[in-house]
């Protein structure tokens, strides 16, 4: 059986790299961008939308026909909203709208000018941002504001997604520590809404309280020494990330996005497939640091489009990496001890191979997404369903208190009957 899965996986990955050879069709970072200067009193919004997710999102055409361009400046008004802090609305307008290729695959551009009503300062606005963020649960807008010389600076602002409340903008800088303090939740938010690496994360857990013999997972680990493993794990995957994050982006390398994406994905069904059966028993710190490295590439992309100057890029890379680290130790924190009471326990085998083939099948569909541009519904189902997988946490938690209160029991039983 072992073989059978290795054979499996050899295939998959072949597979990946033959596609990866070929033209690809899907945007594979699916993020927009937003970019602030304040001109006299106005505040200027250039945004970026990559054009195959409005298109998905919205069903508008994009054939830069006049009947798509007046829909694009449409739906744009309609999903932006600008108000001071005390509510008072802004004059919202779209200056121009087209369908360029920028960089990379083809996007939707236009330049927004946002006007506070009379008196207000136009450095201190709310952005209730709604545009795609709606309907397609994986996709965030990243805020950044140019504050150089023609926009050769860039700082981060923030990050929104569904379900984010609206964004509180001040566009003079507040201190040093800005940049940093930005990165900190811009990184929190970007690896609590990447469900592909969390993923990756929580597979390598599932067997980590588990025994690897004759090429299945049997017996059970010592507590102290599965909190051991789990701890070279995540050190592992923060160094490997850290790596790469901070390599790419001090270096500017040009990341091809695209096979990183893919890579991640792979990533997440090699984990799954090990937490079915052990293809690497004892060597899951070593998987962790191996891919940390490709999901730090990811990371990576996401910092250097800030293009921040020297100072806030050093600070924005610290803070992004602050904040997945800091999001990562809570989950681990909130997710291990519930795992270290559940494995005891026989119905963890059926729940460990549930869940692993679910990361499977949710790895595979972001394969074939990142590779052709196909089953873009299927991947928006599939995160919207894992968007509401929070309360999974709490779940087992209840789970193994129960467990608990019930051997309790059943020990006092057990004891008041020897004494009887």
């Amino acid at each position: 059986m072992i073989e059978k899965v290795r054979s499996f996986l050899q295939f998959i990955l072949l597979a990946a790299l033959a596609i990866i050879a070929a033209p690809l069709a899907a945007h594979s970072t699916p993020n927009s961008e937003v970019r602030l200067s304040v001109l006299d009193e106005t505040v200027i919004a250039d945004i970026i939308v990559p054009r195959g997710e409005y298109a998905f999102g919205t069903g508008n055409p994009v054939d830069s026909s006049d009947h798509s361009l007046r829909a694009a400046r449409e739906y744009l008004l309609n999903h932006i909203d600008v108000a001071t802090p005390s509510g008072q609305r802004w004059q919202v307008s779209i200056s121009s709208v087209e369908f360029v290729q920028i960089d990379g695959p083809p996007d939707l551009h236009a330049v927004a000018e946002l006007v506070p009503p009379g008196g207000a300062s136009p450095l201190d606005l709310t952005m209730e941002w709604r545009v795609l963020i709606d309907t397609l649960p994986g996709h965030f807008a990243l805020f950044l504001l140019d504050d150089g010389p023609g926009g050769g600076e860039r700082t981060i602002i923030g990050a929104v997604r569904n379900g984010s409340p609206p964004l509180n903008i001040t566009l003079a800088r507040e201190g040093a520590l800005e940049p940093l303090t930005s990165a900190i939740g811009l990184g929190a938010h970007h690896i609590i809404e990447g469900y592909d690496h969390l993923l990756f994360l929580l597979v390598l857990l599932l067997p980590a309280p588990l025994v690897a013999r004759s090429g299945r997972w049997a017996g059970h680990r010592p507590t102290g020494a599965t909190l051991i493993k789990l701890a070279k794990i995540v050190t592992a995957f923060t160094i490997g990330h850290s790596l790469t994050l901070i390599a790419a982006t001090v270096w500017q390398w040009s990341l091809p996005t695209a096979p990183v994406e893919i890579a991640i994905a792979v990533s997440v069904l090699i984990s799954a497939m090990h937490a079915v059966r052990p293809l690497l028993p004892g060597k899951e710190p070593l998987v962790a640091l191996i891919f940390g490295l490709v999901h730090g590439l990811a990371f990576a992309t996401l910092v250097q489009e800030a293009h921040a100057g020297m100072v806030s890029g050093a600070l924005t890379l610290l803070g992004f990496n602050l904040g997945i680290e800091l999001v990562q130790l809570a989950i681990v924190a909130a997710v291990v001890p519930s795992l270290l009471v559940l494995s005891r326990h026989s119905f963890y085998n059926g729940l460990r191979q549930a869940l692993a083939y679910l990361s499977a099948a949710a790895a595979m569909a972001w394969i074939v997404n990142r590779t052709t541009g196909q089953a873009e519904g299927v991947v928006a189902s599939m995160e919207t369903a894992m968007s509401h997988m929070a309360w999974l946490i709490p779940v087992a938690a209840l789970l193994a208190l129960g467990l608990i209160a019930q051997s309790l029991i059943r020990d006092g039983y057990g004891a008041r009957s020897v004494r009887t």
